[in-house]
């Protein structure tokens, strides 16, 4: 398969993850209805949304809806919804049906492990009742979790069968009491199901629950009156690598090989990774009937604190379709209307009075989405390409995350070392000069060199000229930035290495010089001026 080579297949575009508290934090108290359907169309109104993924269950609590198998959210903003369920509604049964009065999917999401530590007082019960339940291998998440959570622990155990059987039946009560249209489960919140030493060697339990999910949805389907042939689907979020999914316990090329799973939503556990590969995921699915919806989150890594902006989500979003992607899904996207801490430390944990209002910002920052279902949409805007260490080396949903950088040792001048970059862009024939700030252009950054230090530098082996390199160096203590023009060769369609080795190292320097952060500018000019096209 050849990077753009494959066009997204079906209708359903843009798949949107509404976490369990997104939205709750300016319901009113009591919550009323029209609250809740007003919700459904800004996200229909605003952001073109086709399948809305609503999370209601997490953390053994259910969200927007009450059964007797579990505890309900003890969080004050779903306690606010408690009056209209004591009147006999469900709010997910309102989001239901507003989503359909939109033409709107409607998934009940799950996640699987999610471990804020918000439930202290039911991990306490089982810890007394059934402690195998626990898994006390790991630890809350969240930096705010009360001490009970690190004392008890807030995660179930996968390897019991009770465990599975009893989420199960939660799941079956959703697929048979609501007119869902499918269930998601969120395995990227979290990925650890099983204790620790043993996720690997236990992938066979995870299938066999999918397994048993699926068989479930088939019976669901043929029990639901004037639905039809309307298939419930299984959707899953996992980590962003086969490797890493395998390692965790989730054998996903059988879920797909066996037709137990709608479509898969591959990503990191935090950020939007514009570098990573998603090939392996397309070629399994295209063989067998499943979709690839990667996902774009609002932050793009755990060091910069950077929240992703629209081009950097066209330059996402163009990648992940020349790999084949059928569209994409989100995570955490309301970040970027209300990227406000809370006293506690963590994202939106609303409690008393650290709920916040939403700003002016929403419902209109999700028209940012609209463009990002059309591959030629996006190819209409600029596109804005960073690289950067999502994770510390082996860290991830997975732990298996490998970072990209350039280290050149001081000690061994002459040595190359590469970063690869992915950019799914067509590059002009020739480079356009001079270089400026509002010019396309590949940009690095060397930490730790100094005035008086010589690095040659090329791409993808080619080395290029001076004059279509241009350095900045700050006042202040940053370090310098190299432009460096576009065009192919040297650039190519798809993965580009950028090479660096230091030749001449300045008198009295110490410490390596790293490139850990590449960043490509690709600016939306007309076809006839020769730059940059729609199509490849």
């Amino acid at each position: 398969m050849s990077l753009s080579s494959l066009k997204p297949r079906g209708t359903r575009r843009l798949i949107y993850n509404s976490d369990p508290s997104n939205t709750t934090g300016h319901l009113s108290d009591p919550t009323q209805p029209e609250e809740l359907r007003n919700v459904v169309r800004n996200y229909a109104r605003e952001g073109s949304i086709d399948t809305l993924v609503q999370e209601v269950f997490a953390e053994a609590m259910t969200m927007f809806w009450r059964t007797e198998k579990c505890p309900y959210d003890i969080r004050p903003h779903h306690q606010r919804m408690v009056p209209m369920m004591d009147d006999g509604l469900m709010p997910i049964e309102v989001y239901i049906d507003e989503c359909h009065k939109q033409g709107m999917e409607f998934f009940a999401g799950f996640r699987m492990n999610d471990r804020h530590g918000h439930h202290p007082e039911y991990f306490e019960k089982l810890s007394r009742e059934t402690p195998e339940w626990i898994l006390t291998d790991y630890k809350p998440s969240w930096s705010g979790a009360p001490p009970e959570s690190h004392e008890f622990g807030c995660s179930v155990n996968y390897a019991i069968p009770e465990v599975r059987d009893w989420l199960l039946s939660i799941m079956r009560e959703v697929a048979h009491r609501f007119d869902v249209d499918g269930i998601e489960f969120n395995f990227i919140r979290l990925a650890e199901c099983f204790p620790k030493g043993k996720t690997a060697e236990s992938h066979l339990i995870m299938t066999d629950f999918i397994r048993r999910v699926r068989e479930m949805l088939d019976d669901a389907e043929k029990k639901k009156e004037g639905t039809g042939n309307r298939k419930l689907i299984l959707g899953v979020r996992v980590p962003q690598q086969l490797a890493g999914c395998k390692q965790m316990g989730f054998d996903v090329p059988t879920w797909i090989e066996e037709g137990l799973v709608g479509y898969v939503a591959p990503s990191d556990f935090g950020y939007t990774d514009i570098n990573e590969r998603y090939e392996d995921f397309v070629s399994l699915a295209r063989e067998h009937d499943c979709y690839i919806y990667p996902q774009i989150q609002a932050q793009l890594s755990y060091k910069s604190g950077l929240l992703m902006a629209p081009a950097q989500y066209r330059g996402a979003a163009r990648n992940f379709y020349a790999a084949g992607a059928d569209g994409l899904s989100t995570h955490n996207y309301f970040l970027i209307w209300q990227p406000t801490l809370t006293k506690g430390g963590g994202y939106h944990d609303y409690s008393g009075d650290d709920i916040q209002k939403f700003p002016d910002t929403y419902p209109t920052a999700m028209n940012d989405l609209k463009e990002l279902k059309s591959p030629e949409s996006i190819a209409s805007g600029d596109r804005h390409y960073v690289f950067l260490p999502i994770w510390r080396e082996g860290h991830g949903p997975s732990g298996i995350y490998v970072r990209e950088e350039i280290v050149l040792s001081r000690k061994e001048c002459g040595k190359r070392d590469d970063f690869r970059f992915r950019v799914c862009e067509n590059f002009p024939a020739e480079p356009v000069l001079p270089l400026t700030d509002e010019g396309s252009r590949l940009v690095f950054f060397p930490l730790g060199m100094i005035e008086g230090d010589e690095i040659e530098v090329d791409i993808n082996g080619t080395a290029i000229p001076s004059e279509h390199l241009s350095w900045k160096w700050p006042d202040d203590d940053q370090p310098p930035a190299c432009s460096i023009a576009l065009s192919s060769p040297p650039f190519v369609y798809g993965d580009n290495y950028l090479g660096a080795k230091l030749t001449e190292s300045a008198n009295g320097a110490e410490g390596d010089i790293k490139i850990e952060r590449v960043e490509c500018m690709v600016r939306a000019l007309p076809a006839s001026a020769g730059h940059v096209s729609v199509e490849r």
